[in-house]
C-alpha cells in the first residue's frame, strides 16, 4: 500500500495530465470506450509503478509511455489470438461493426488490412524511428517533450521523424501503389 503523502504527490503530480491521454488512446484504439479503459488502465499502472517515476523527467511523457507499452502489449496479446474474418454468423446475425455507417464488407475488410499494413510498416522501422514515430503520430506529443523523454535534441527528434514516417509511406506504397499520391501529400503536410 503506498503511503499518504505518495498518493498525495501522484494526486498533485500525475493526475492533471489524464486529459491528454484521451486524444492519443483514441488514435490508439479507434474507439471511445476502449480509449477510456486504455486511459484508466494507464493510471492504474503509473499508480502502481510510481515509485519508478523520475521527478525530473516529464509527467506526461512517463504517463505516454505507459499507455503506449499497454497498448503494445495489449496488442502483440490480441494478435497471437486466432482470429476468424467472418462478418455474419450462421443465422445471419454481424459479428462485426463496420468501420463507416454504410461501409461494405469489402471496405470492412480493406480497412482492416490497411491498418495491418501501417502497424507493420511501423513496426518493421528500426527502434529509434519507430519510437519517435510513435510519439509523435500516435501519442500526439510535441517535439520537445520526444527529444526530452528521449534524451536527445530536438533536431534529431525531427530527423528520425521525417526519416521515420518516409519509410512507413514507402512501406505503404509498395502495398498499396495507387496511394501513392495522397501518401505523399499527407506525408508533406505533417
Amino acid at each position: 500500500m503506498k503511503s499518504e503523502t505518495q498518493t498525495q504527490i501522484f494526486e498533485k503530480v500525475i493526475l492533471p495530465h489524464e486529459p491528454s491521454l484521451y486524444g492519443p488512446a483514441m488514435a490508439l484504439t479507434r474507439s471511445a470506450s476502449d480509449a477510456e479503459d486504455l486511459v484508466q488502465e494507464t493510471l492504474l499502472r503509473a499508480y502502481d509503478r510510481f515509485d519508478t517515476y523520475r521527478s525530473d523527467g516529464s509527467p506526461r511523457a512517463w504517463l505516454h509511455t505507459i499507455m503506449r507499452n499497454l497498448f503494445y502489449n495489449m496488442y502483440r496479446k490480441k494478435s497471437r489470438e486466432p482470429r476468424q474474418i467472418s462478418l455474419e454468423n450462421a443465422d445471419g446475425t454481424a459479428i462485426e461493426q463496420p468501420t463507416a455507417p454504410n461501409a461494405s464488407p469489402e471496405r470492412q475488410v480493406l480497412s482492416q488490412l490497411e491498418g495491418a499494413a501501417l502497424l507493420q510498416a511501423v513496426r518493421t522501422l528500426p527502434e529509434e524511428y519507430r519510437r519517435v514515430v510513435a510519439m509523435a503520430d500516435l501519442q500526439g506529443m510535441a517535439y520537445q517533450e520526444i527529444a526530452e523523454d528521449l534524451a536527445i535534441p530536438v533536431g534529431t527528434v525531427r530527423s528520425r521523424l521525417s526519416r521515420g514516417r518516409e519509410r512507413v509511406r514507402r512501406s505503404l506504397v509498395a502495398w498499396h501503389p495507387e496511394t501513392a499520391p495522397s501518401l505523399t501529400r499527407r506525408t508533406a503536410l505533417n
